[in-house]
């Protein structure tokens, strides 16, 4: 059923794949920091060729727009789980009323 199938994806890993890229989870087994923190150790090697300050100025924009872009991506998932939440209370609710759910 295709019912099943979406429920095997309802991990918060698998929707937030897809709502971002449209894409099914991959099978990435690593922690959420070394996930973190293995692209930035690219970068910062990269950023290394042009600019060999400890204090770059290009690493610390990098940081700044990091740091931006997770805050809106948080606010943005804490909308989309509420929202996600209260129609799961609405779907709730509207098979209660039909006798379906104890």
């Amino acid at each position: 059923m295709y019912v099943d199938k979406i429920f095997e994806r309802a991990t918060i890993r698998g929707i937030a794949d897809y709502l971002l890229f449209g894409l099914e989870p991959d099978e990435d087994d690593r922690s959420y920091e070394e996930r973190l923190d293995e692209p930035y150790m690219r970068f910062e090697k990269a950023v290394e060729k042009y600019d060999k300050s400890q204090t770059s100025e290009l690493l610390d924009l990098c940081n700044e727009v990091s740091s931006e872009t997770g805050s809106v991506y948080m606010e943005i998932g804490l909308q989309a789980g509420i929202l996600l939440m209260v129609d799961v209370v609405k779907n709730f609710s509207r098979e209660k009323g039909k006798g379906t759910v104890d």
